[in-house]
């Protein structure tokens, strides 16, 4: 009997040696995953409009006309990055000269649009400022802009510019003309926490109301933005496209055209691996259909097109375009479902 309760008790104790070598379970916490919701967004026929959304809260959070800015400066500390608004198709040609007073002619330069992917190895102005142990230091050169379109869609012309800093206060100002040098003004930006810019027209200045909110309330920025194409021969063009960007400082997103929307779930997102690449869901979302030379097409959305997106909020949502039409047939109305996992 004694026996018997020896070997009971080294039972005991080897599977409590062994249990201890198993490491426990992570706790996974289930979330009800929320309602298929659908969602139009209204950028118009002729795609003027800019719209901010959030994925939480299912709204539109900022809605501008694309011409109401051109130019941006970064607000990240210590940071001078200016962005174009390839809304407008606008695009940049480096003189490498600091000569401002001079008259320029558009012959002879290489253009340069932003890249639609945020890397900065794509923006087209650079870097434009010298960092010193006293502080930045404009280079001073003076840039060319092709100010693509305006609202009507014809060429809106060009200038030229000249970025500068302050040395003593760190202020960072546009000096503007027409390519003669007439019309000359100087606009100074004012950084805003919270923001990824602040938004600037050469005809006004910094806009009294920013038109993107704050980089905490949105996610997805419906707008036309310039990205690059190829022809048939394999020869690259900047292209005014019209599709969905996304908030890179904090949203991230994958695209799975082999899952079938109502097939994935939370537990789908886990091995996936996202990307804070802006163009990542981008436009060819859609495809045309009809003839592209006489101008008779239509928009049809890839159903099979899904994107996984974690928001600005940790939160993860699938989403797929289903129209690109209002109910009275007119384009620029981008419709999708979504649903929170």
């Amino acid at each position: 009997m004694k026996k018997i309760l020896k070997i009971n008790n080294l039972l005991i104790i080897g599977l409590m040696v062994l249990s201890s070598c198993f490491k426990e379970d992570e706790k996974i916490t289930l979330v009800r995953p929320g309602d298929v919701s659908i969602r139009a967004i209204e950028m118009l026929p002729d795609y003027s409009i800019q719209s901010y959304f959030n994925l939480s809260s299912g709204e539109v959070v900022s809605a501008f006309p694309k011409d109401s800015w051109d130019i941006g400066l970064s607000c990240e500390k210590d940071d001078f990055t200016l962005l174009l608004n390839t809304a407008r198709f606008i695009k940049i040609a480096h003189t490498e000269s600091d000569n401002f007073d001079v008259t320029y002619t558009t012959d002879g330069f290489i253009w340069q649009f932003d890249e639609s992917t945020g890397n900065p190895s794509g923006n087209a102005i650079g870097k434009w400022w010298d960092s010193t142990a006293t502080g930045p230091v404009s280079r001073n050169e003076v840039m060319l802009v092709d100010r693509g379109i305006d609202a009507e869609g014809l060429p809106a012309g060009y200038i030229k510019i000249q970025p500068l800093i302050n040395t003593s206060t760190g202020e960072v100002s546009i000096r503007i003309a027409n390519l003669n040098g007439s019309d000359e003004r100087t606009f100074s930006f004012t950084k805003v926490n919270g923001l990824r810019y602040v938004a600037m027209s050469f005809e006004s200045g910094q806009n009294a109301v920013q038109p993107e909110p704050l980089k905490t309330d949105w996610d997805l920025l419906f707008t036309q933005y310039t990205t690059l194409l190829f022809t048939d021969t394999g020869e690259p063009y900047p292209y005014l496209v019209t599709g969905v960007l996304l908030n890179d400082t904090l949203v991230s997103a994958v695209m799975d055209s082999i899952t079938p929307f109502e097939s994935i779930d939370r537990y789908y997102t886990e091995n996936l691996v996202l990307s804070k690449q802006r163009d990542v869901i981008g436009y060819n979302w859609k495809k045309i259909v009809g003839d592209v030379e006489i101008g008779d097409v239509s928009y049809l959305p890839i159903l099979k097109m899904v994107y996984i997106i974690k928001n600005s909020d940790g939160d993860f949502f699938k989403l797929r375009f289903v129209d690109f039409y209002n109910e009275l047939g007119q384009k620029g109305y981008p419709t999708f479902e979504y649903q929170k996992l």
